[in-house]
């Protein structure tokens, strides 16, 4: 993998990439580019800070702490090793390793196919689409290879106060605020990615090509909440068909 050292107050950009690796030997190989670029690496304090200040409300990255995790290259190879922690920063849409207390890794978005992170309530699975250039990370909801996939687009943007009064009308937050939100995306058998907005007519418009059997599916759920869950099960109902 290319991966980016954080240090005291320095992003070094490494040109160094892994080749394709075995699972038995990828460990080896990872401390052998490290010693090799040991003389690159910055140690101090300058690190992601996960805990947010007081009156800030959310937070820019999944956890707000270091968590287990495992990382599929591009190349087929899961990486997966308690030695190391991770956290993924929701806004810049980066995956970071920490080595130790003093050093941690960007990982470059390009030589990951998928990751999973994981404490102990809660796992998030991300994954880059096959056979794509898009470097974004989704949240598979439900797939299908041969037929229509529903994924999520996980992000978060900072909303900084605006808290205005005239001494009679307030309006506004007196903080900061990570606001999270999701984007839907249909993927269909060819590959082609949509995006949706959990709207009937914006659903049977992404769908237009199968508009009898969404018509009879909406039909039949008609008094059912329009989320996650109806796409879900719509897509499933359209490729028991195909």
């Amino acid at each position: 993998m290319k991966l980016t050292f954080l240090g005291v107050s320095t992003l070094l950009a490494v040109t160094n990439i892994f080749g394709q690796v075995s699972a038995p030997s990828i460990e080896t190989a990872f401390h052998n580019y490290l010693q090799a670029e040991s003389g690159h690496v910055y140690t101090g304090s300058a690190l992601p800070v996960f805990l947010v200040k007081e009156d800030t409300k959310g937070n820019r990255y999944l956890y707000e702490k270091w968590v287990s995790g495992s990382v599929l290259g591009v190349d087929g190879v899961l990486y997966n090793s308690s030695k190391y922690l991770f956290n993924y920063d929701k806004i810049a849409q980066k995956l970071f390793m920490l080595l130790d207390s003093n050093r941690v890794l960007e990982l470059n978005s390009g030589d990951i196919a998928g990751f999973t992170l994981h404490d102990d309530t809660s796992q998030y699975h991300f994954e880059r689409l096959k056979n794509s250039t898009d470097l974004n990370f989704y949240q598979p909801v439900y797939k299908d290879e041969k037929g229509y996939s529903l994924y999520k687009l996980l992000f978060t943007k900072l909303k900084k106060a605006d808290y205005q009064t005239n001494g009679i009308i307030e309006s506004g937050n007196k903080y900061d605020q990570y606001i999270d939100e999701e984007q839907y995306f249909i993927l269909s058998p060819k590959h082609e990615l949509s995006k949706i907005n959990l709207k009937k007519k914006n659903i049977e418009k992404v769908l237009g090509n199968e508009s009898s059997g969404v018509e009879s599916f909406f039909a039949q759920h008609n008094k059912d909440k329009l989320d996650e869950d109806f796409v879900k099960h719509l897509l499933q109902f359209l490729n028991s068909k195909l």
